[in-house]
């Protein structure tokens, strides 16, 4: 089997673990390809960009949190294990103790795949990267909000000034979009969470809207500059007058899982 490697960069207990998981898969005689910057960091010399990785491995490990995970799925199509050393980690299925055994699971077959639904995300006809957590436009000046119109086919549901608005898929319904009021969401569910961040307007709220349906949002022309944040990576200059569109992307972010529920991942992650 073919491992790609993504390490947390600037994280002791990261790099910590990913030295384990190297030792661990060379004794088993398998095949470790590290991506760039995990590479350097660990003195590897051979190293491989995320493109790379996508086209010559089987499983991409990434050790670190979910921002590591986010990293990897910019590039990475193939199923991605995810080992935790951070504080949450909500999207990771295993930490530093239990990796080693998680890793002869997999060796043995005794896992699942599953996929979790992405955003394509266009702006002046232009596609962006696609988005497996969340989009954010918010205000690009401190204590400033911006006014939009939120529009589902083309009709608006909502119109407002705040400091900004969050797109999630059921993914990401528990990152940002939890913090500022949103709904914990079944991943099963087909459906993108619209979520206002700190709304001047007491009857904005959040919605779920299905996949089938394309999610606009619209700065007015007298609105401020903002900001559009994929991922909490990528950050674009928005101005007044400009659209943000998502519909449900062709692409999956695809997970190894070992049989926890997403329900016990809740009350074992984020009921504390």
């Amino acid at each position: 089997m073919k491992w790609g490697i993504i390490v947390k960069p600037n994280d002791e207990k990261a790099r910590k673990i990913a030295k384990e998981l190297h030792k661990f898969l060379s004794k088993k005689k398998e095949n470790i390809y590290f991506e760039k910057r995990s590479a350097e960091e660990l003195d590897i010399k051979e190293s491989f960009t995320l493109k790379e990785l996508n086209e010559s491995v089987d499983i991409a490990v990434t050790v670190g949190g979910d921002g590591t995970i986010l990293f990897a799925l910019r590039e990475i199509e193939k199923p991605v294990f995810a080992i935790n050393s951070s504080a949450v980690g909500f999207l990771t299925e295993a930490d530093g103790k239990t990796a080693k055994s998680r890793l002869e699971q997999i060796l043995k077959g005794e896992y699942n795949i599953v996929e979790r639904a992405k955003l394509k995300v266009v702006m002046d006809g232009k596609r962006l990267p696609d988005v497996a957590n969340e989009i954010t436009l918010q205000t690009a000046n401190i204590a400033k909000m911006i006014e939009f119109d939120v529009l589902v086919d083309e009709e608006i549901i909502e119109s407002m000034e705040a400091d900004g608005i969050i797109i999630a898929t059921p993914t990401g319904a528990t990152g940002y979009a939890l913090s500022v009021g949103g709904p914990i969401v079944d991943p099963e569910i087909q459906g993108a969470v619209i979520a206002p961040i700190a709304p001047f307007k007491l009857s904005a709220r959040p919605w779920i809207v299905p996949y089938r349906k394309k999610i606009c949002v619209e700065l007015t022309k007298d609105s401020k500059e903002a900001k559009l944040v994929i991922d909490g990576r990528d950050y674009i200059s928005v101005s007044p007058g400009k659209k943000v569109c998502v519909t449900a992307s062709e692409e999956k972010a695809r997970f190894v899982r070992f049989g926890e529920s997403f329900y016990q991942a809740v009350r074992l992650k984020l009921v504390r």
